[in-house]
């Protein structure tokens, strides 16, 4: 379980990209995900096949490896059609090496996740498994892979669990978050996650502050996102994440403190599909 939530909080810190939406409510003090979430999703997407973010990975003062987030493609999943997003993170230190690739399937009308699946290589550690969100009968289902099968197989017990109407992964949830008017002193409260042990997500604004990392220098605004987990976004780790102050939006850099020591991560490079960008 502390492997799976530590997981989760490193997904959770990359997805906070692309422009927050203009002619949005008002919205003061702190705002319920149920009254206020679906007003604030733009009519088009706020982000592009194609775009790429890159992150160098810093576990104290060791140089972990790299992380990138992607705009892949858009897929047919069930007959809907959805976006495919992709976090990959690759490093090392002494003794132990990380390979994940973990994706998720996003519907914009209404906003919400189709699957998400993860194929994780941490030290000795290995997992492939997926989920399946069914939004009209409100249950997600676990598929494992299953070798000899070549294929995935659902899950003996983990099937049909009940979730929340336009339930999110741990990608696409923060997909929503980037959307939100980053006003300094508002504080957000969301209960989409798919599993009830991650909920609620809360999101403090917090200040503007300029920073410098790898891919240059950046007006940001700091925003706090807590997670019910003890990983990255956990409570005692008090973790920041600096978006950049224009119509970008962009994660250019994170800062946690937890148990096992700090973790930052600064942006390297950001890249757009030029076709995209120039319609």
């Amino acid at each position: 379980m502390r492997r799976r939530r530590l997981r989760r909080g490193a997904v959770a810190c990359l997805a906070l990209l692309a422009p927050s939406l203009s002619g949005t409510p008002d919205l003061a003090g702190q705002s319920s995900p149920d009254e206020v979430a679906d007003d604030l999703f733009s009519e088009s997407w706020p982000f592009e096949i194609g775009e790429t973010s890159e992150y160098a990975v810093l576990f104290g003062p060791v140089n972990f490896g790299r992380m990138h987030l992607r705009v892949e493609a858009q897929d047919t999943i069930r007959g809907t059609p959805a976006y495919r997003l992709s976090m990959e993170m690759k490093g090392s230190i002494p003794f132990y090496r990380m390979d994940d690739r973990t994706v998720s399937w996003l519907a914009p009308d209404p906003y919400r996740s189709l699957r998400f699946e993860e194929n994780l290589r941490q030290g000795g550690y290995r997992r492939q498994r997926r989920w399946e969100l069914d939004h009209e009968a409100l249950a997600a289902t676990r598929q494992d892979w299953n070798e000899e099968a070549e294929a995935y197989l659902p899950h003996r017990r983990q099937r049909d669990l009940p979730m929340p109407p336009g339930a999110l992964d741990e990608i696409s949830y923060l997909y929503l978050i980037r959307t939100l008017p980053l006003e300094i002193g508002r504080t957000y409260e969301f209960d989409r996650y798919f599993e009830e042990d991650g909920n609620p997500v809360v999101v403090e604004v917090l200040r503007r502050e300029r920073v410098r990392v790898p891919a240059g220098t950046f007006n940001t605004i700091v925003l706090r996102p807590t997670i019910q987990t003890d990983g990255l976004f956990g409570e005692e780790g008090q973790a920041e994440v600096f978006i950049s102050d224009d119509d970008r939006r962009l994660i250019v850099q994170i800062r946690s403190r937890m148990k096992i020591g700090g973790v930052d991560m600064y942006l390297r490079d950001f890249e757009r599909n030029e076709a995209e960008t120039d319609r």
